[in-house]
């Protein structure tokens, strides 16, 4: 494919490289008419963005969505997954702080980003923005952060850091050319998209690509049917697959957890699930371009198994106002963002190339590191991370809301919930439902709060 401006961008794989990649690719969850990289390219070209636009990707984990997202990038654009079940009013709210010059997505509705019309880019469809927003260098690449930093928070990082990133984690856990690695984590998160997808290019692994939602009932199965010698979870999924208690294939070379934390004595569960397979607990951030260390806990003793590893190469820790030990990681890297953009989150670079994580450890005499909490207002709920003080902000920018208020707790598995408190003026008393409604509408599923109760505010309250 000549069309693309391979020119621009400083990357170790070219158009061929990527097509013939994704024609390995087996996708589980493919719908459409089957539009291949070589048409996907041509649409995007087509669409007439200037070079180092961004432009929003929300599609469905799947072959179409990695076409998308390498399109841009070798066309000159700058790519910005989120997730398909995302509101439109959010992702326009999204386009707006990034500068965003096309909102790519199954069916979008072009009059909810004042659009008359939708183009087609492969199987799916494009609405154009107007923009005057900023331009990157070609071969830069827009990530959310998952919500830790804020709802339409976004990390500016350059390609060539991501790839350098992907090489380092491969080689940590040990990924290979005759790898097939499954990728039933959201591709619209750092993790997947480099540790999985980038890696597995680099090395020349074959993908195949479901969910999510995860199902532990069928996992095992299509472990074995497709041959999947690499899997990614998270810790929820792990503590799911403990407590249903069956052994994973014995074709499965090599198991990574990542995206929380996983407690020791889960990590001696997962080695006994699966004693013929590699397990590594991994830490990362995608302000750090995501990996920042590796345990290979099944070469580890069981005094080890509460830590998260060592750093990668290439990679420096060091903590501050440290405490009886603990204190904030402080992760110097050449693959850390480069700004962070439509957002005002708590974690930022601290210094160029210096990221201040928001996270608490400790550093043993060798080297390890221990998670040991976080500092910053957030929590991980049903795999999602979210930020509270972004979702007060949210319900406190609705009009006629006085007050409001998060509560944490436990659910009787240990996962944790918390629960929204909205607090009304008089004039608003009978727009609960409304406020309600605008709320949910820029959380994603796994967001949300499991109760939001909303109510007329204490007079008293108000004159604090």
């Amino acid at each position: 494919m000549t069309a693309v401006s391979l020119d621009l961008i400083d990357l170790p794989f070219g158009w061929d490289d990527v097509n013939a990649f994704l024609d390995r690719a087996v996708d589980l969850n493919r719908t459409g008419t089957g539009a291949g990289f070589a048409d996907v390219t041509a649409d995007v070209t087509g669409l007439g963005l200037a070079p180092g636009t961004p432009v929003v990707i929300a599609l469905p984990n799947g072959r179409p969505l990695l076409e998308h997202w390498f399109a841009v990038l070798l066309t000159g654009g700058v790519p910005l997954t989120v997730s398909p079940a995302t509101s439109s009013a959010r992702i326009a709210e999204l386009s707006a702080r990034t500068g965003a010059g096309a909102v790519i997505a199954l069916r979008p509705d072009p009059a909810r980003y004042g659009a008359a019309d939708s183009l087609p880019v492969g199987d799916a469809r494009a609405v154009l923005l107007p923009t005057d927003g900023p331009r990157h260098p070609a071969g830069s690449v827009l990530m959310l952060t998952s919500g830790t930093s804020g709802l339409f928070s976004a990390c500016l990082h350059r390609a060539d850091s991501l790839v350098r990133n992907a090489r380092r984690h491969a080689e940590a856990v040990g990924l290979r050319p005759d790898d097939t690695v499954f990728v039933n984590l959201p591709l619209f998160y750092s993790y997947a998209i480099v540790a999985q997808a980038l890696a597995a290019l680099l090395v020349g692994a074959r993908l195949v690509i479901s969910g999510p939602p995860f199902s532990p009932a069928t996992y095992p199965g299509l472990l074995d049917e497709h041959g999947i010698t690499s899997s990614s979870v998270t810790p929820t999924i792990a503590r799911l697959l403990l407590r249903r208690g069956e052994k994973l294939p014995s074709g499965l070379r090599m198991l990574t957890v990542g995206g929380d934390q996983l407690p020791a004595e889960q990590v001696a569960g997962l080695l006994r699930a699966v004693p013929d397979t590699e397990l590594y607990v991994t830490y990362g951030l995608t302000e750090a371009g995501p990996r920042v260390a590796t345990l290979a806990a099944h070469r580890e003793p069981e005094h080890r198994f509460g830590s998260v590893g060592l750093p990668l190469p290439g990679v420096g820790v060091e903590l501050r106002d440290v405490r009886d030990g603990v204190g904030e990681l402080l992760v110097r890297t050449d693959t850390a963002l480069v700004a962070k953009l439509g957002g005002n989150g708590d974690r930022a670079l601290a210094t160029p190339g210096l990221v201040a994580t928001g996270d608490r450890f400790r550093i043993d005499e060798d080297g390890y590191l221990y998670f040991d909490g976080r500092l910053s207002d957030f929590l991980v709920v049903k795999g999602e991370k979210v930020s509270l003080s972004a979702v007060r902000r949210l319900a406190l920018a609705q009009p006629g809301v006085v007050g409001c208020t998060t509560r944490v707790g436990t659910e009787p598995d240990g996962s944790p919930h918390y629960e929204l408190d909205i607090r009304l003026d008089e004039d608003a008393a009978g727009q609960a439902e409304r406020i309600r409604r605008s709320v949910l509408s820029f959380l994603l599923p796994g967001e949300r709060p499991r109760t939001v109760s909303i109510g007329a505010a204490d007079p008293a309250a108000l004159q604090k």
